[in-house]
């Protein structure tokens, strides 16, 4: 007769290592099943033969001096947290890099656009996107700009990005270039997932009053390791890899878990990790009996965004300032070109406004500096350039950044590169849920996070994630939150059965 257990969870990321070390800490028998050959879900992380170590997926300890629940873990499990030194972030435009007063002029402008938009009373109609907020004619991004906000989460518009820690952005009276303006608004579009045309201008920046901002660290070796980690400090968790489960099925004493290798696992409780991306490709016969028709309405309905990273490196470092420069931030050098899929390779670069981490310089969280660049690349040019070869799209970014940076000797070419694809993975369809989108009939709202978090089959069923927390949605934060969550939820069922 084979095994049953307490609680069987389905992904061995960041909600689903955090579930099965509460679980099994307080007694509780834990299978972990994993469809990837590799513990960590979306936390990748790439490393060449000099063992220099760069997250592809989650990244970064936001708010690491503001509470965010990973510091514990990383304490507890001794990993040392790098908290980056303060490095400048440069800014080119079309015609080189701008000047330190234009930069900051554009920066705090952005950052009063930002503060204007926040939950807007009265409430705009739910068909109205950040876009028409933030590039209306009255807009403060096109004003002059003035002393910037004290607000952490708008400060600097980079602040969630590698090697870009919060710099301060001095006063400035400098005219705002519309262009440049809508270009640097653009690079919201990064860690938002999705266009500003699609962001929800009534929930714009709900998630800011709880969300954990201000410091940043980079756990030490990566965030891949880190999750294998906490998984893995329980001996008591069985964990098994590369089993894609194909159905979720209640039963009277509990709950079985089927898998495209045949295999059948029961327990009495079951915890779903599945990313909301591959949530919603799943066939309806998946969860038997199957899900709420309002749970499967907001599934549907709920966003998931698009990030990638594209990573280069050299033998030696060539850009300027490499020493000093946390980032460069290229904004489009043209306003005009419509990007679509006859796109080329060049015209998607040019077009698309760019926040490129400098792990060179003294802000690389590295053990030491090194010649890599780290590039973010939003929904617009993830996609078209994800229809290109890697080792195209690598070369075509090295040609666009010899052009923009214009060293003035020879450049040798890249000795490595990635690009991820996150948005094709079967097993994440995507980064992670985007905030509130815009709908016809004020269907969406930040309730949709908290729906998708609500056990179903009397509580049998959970499901945690960084998609079920309307609090912290979106990150590491949100994810372990979630994990604990449903441990504290199945932990107390599991004692009340037993009763």
């Amino acid at each position: 007769m084979s095994k049953s257990y307490d609680t069987v969870i389905i992904g061995a990321g960041w909600s689903g290592a955090v579930a099965a070390k509460q679980l099994s800490s307080a007694g509780h028998s834990v299978l972990v099943l994993e469809a990837r050959d590799r513990i960590g879900g979306r936390a990748r992380t790439w490393s060449d033969k000099d063992k220099n170590t760069i997250d592809l997926g989650c990244s970064w300890i936001h708010g690491y001096k503001e509470g965010n629940p990973a510091k514990g873990l990383a304490q507890d499990l001794g990993i040392k947290a790098i908290l980056p030194k303060a490095a400048e972030g440069v800014v080119y435009g079309p015609d080189g890099p701008l000047l330190s007063s234009q930069a900051a002029s554009l920066r705090s402008s952005l950052s009063s656009a930002q503060a204007s938009t926040k939950l807007p009373h009265p409430s705009p109609p739910s068909t109205a996107s950040l876009a028409s907020a933030l590039f209306s004619p009255s807009s403060p991004l096109f004003s002059t700009s003035s002393a910037p906000s004290s607000d952490p989460s708008t400060t600097n518009v980079s602040s969630t990005s590698p090697a870009n820690p919060s710099e301060s952005t001095p006063s400035s009276i400098t005219s705002v270039d519309e262009t440049l303006a809508e270009g640097l608004a653009r690079t919201l579009e990064i860690p938002l997932g999705l266009k500003l045309e699609k962001a929800s201008l009534k929930w714009s920046g709900w998630e800011s009053t709880t969300s954990f901002a201000g410091s940043d660290a980079a756990p030490e070796g990566g965030y891949q390791s880190f999750v294998e980690k906490v998984l893995k400090s329980s001996d008591t968790v069985e964990i098994k890899l590369n089993q894609k489960v194909s159905g979720i099925k209640e039963t009277s004493d509990g709950v079985e878990v089927n898998t495209s290798k045949g295999e059948k696992y029961t327990g009495r409780t079951v915890i779903s990790t599945i990313p909301l991306g591959v949530l919603k490709t799943l066939p309806s016969s998946f969860f038997e009996p199957g899900l709420p028709q309002k749970l499967q309405g907001i599934i549907k309905g709920t966003n998931v965004g698009t990030l990638e990273k594209l990573l280069v490196k050299y033998d030696k470092p060539w850009w300027p300032n490499y020493e000093n420069t946390g980032s460069y931030t290229f904004l489009p050098t043209s306003s005009t070109t419509e990007l679509n899929e006859t796109s080329t390779l060049d015209e998607i670069f040019n077009a698309s406004s760019l926040v490129t981490a400098n792990f060179a310089s003294i802000s690389s969280t590295l053990s030491s500096p090194q010649p890599i660049l780290l590039t973010y690349l939003s929904e617009t040019p993830a996609k078209l350039l994800l229809a290109h070869p890697k080792q195209d799209v690598i070369q075509a970014f090295h040609q666009f950044l010899v052009k923009r940076l214009n060293p003035s000797g020879e450049v040798d070419e890249p000795v490595d590169g990635e690009l991820t694809d996150w948005l094709k993975d079967e097993y994440s369809l995507g980064a992670t849920t985007t905030p509130t989108i815009i709908s016809e009939n004020d269907e969406r709202s930040p309730m949709d996070f908290k729906e998708l978090g609500r056990p179903i089959w009397s509580g049998k069923l959970g499901f945690a994630g960084e998609h079920t927390e309307m609090e912290h949605r979106g990150s590491v934060a949100g994810a372990i939150v979630s994990g604990l969550r449903e441990a504290d939820r199945v932990g107390r069922l599991l004692d009340l059965s037993k009763e």
